[in-house]
């Protein structure tokens, strides 16, 4: 499929605008597709053939326009919940009343503390 812009409307572009210009018309397309395929998916339970209408372009046009569309999520994001989650978990069994006595242990217990709130924090303002 090719989609053309008439060179009158590009007035004023120079060619790096027309790159981007380019460069953003591909990524909405790659987006409003992937969009109008999970809408389809969402009302075809079935494992048939997709089958996307004029209806669900528009919708994932809308929800793509608005901001309304499924994000997508980082890998980055993804690795730090599951960080966040180990550090939780080793907090919690790391936890011995007895060893705490140690300087050196409560140090090392504070810091993966510490390491645990800031990626349970960082992760959650992410979201």
């Amino acid at each position: 499929m090719q989609i053309d812009v008439e060179d009158k409307k590009l007035v004023g572009f120079n060619d790096p605008a027309r790159h981007a210009l380019t460069k953003s018309i591909g990524e909405f397309i790659d987006d409003l597709v992937k969009e109008a395929n999970r809408i389809e998916a969402t009302h075809n339970p079935s494992s048939g053939a997709p089958q996307i209408t004029s209806s669900m372009v528009g919708d994932a046009a809308v929800l793509i326009r608005r901001g309304l569309a499924r994000p997508k999520r980082k890998i980055g994001a993804k690795v730090l919940r599951i960080v966040a989650a180990v550090l939780s978990m080793a907090v919690g069994f790391s936890y011995d009343a007895a060893k705490l006595q140690d300087k050196t242990y409560m140090l090392i217990f504070v810091v993966v503390v510490a390491l645990a709130i800031l990626a349970v924090t960082i992760s959650t303002i992410m979201e």
